[in-house]
């Protein structure tokens, strides 16, 4: 899975937590990429990954503010997820923040 858009890896992220797909989570974030929740943060795709498996993730992107390749998608239901576009122009989170409610 590939996101065109900041907006578009929300999307694919849901969708792979939806499928249980821990891989195609794992692949929507940078290595060192980082998620926030309660109780505390993880680093990496694969810690990610199996972190979010406890999560309902609904995607709501409410704004999106975009500098060069570096995004801040600020959504709906208390997530804030900070992206960024690699050489090869694929948007991989750098830090997701997905609090309880979301």
């Amino acid at each position: 899975m590939t996101a065109s858009s900041p907006e578009e890896l929300e999307i694919l992220l849901e969708d792979a937590l939806i499928l249980h797909d821990a891989a195609a989570v794992a692949a929507l974030f940078e290595d060192r990429g980082i998620l926030v929740t309660v109780p505390g943060s993880v680093v990496g795709p694969a810690q990610v990954a199996n972190a979010l498996e406890e999560h309902t993730f609904v995607a709501s992107p409410h704004s999106a503010t975009l500098v060069g390749d570096i995004a801040v998608v600020v959504g709906d239901h208390h997530t804030v997820n900070i992206s960024c576009r690699g050489t090869d122009r694929r948007w991989r989170l750098v830090v997701a923040i997905v609090m309880p409610g979301s």
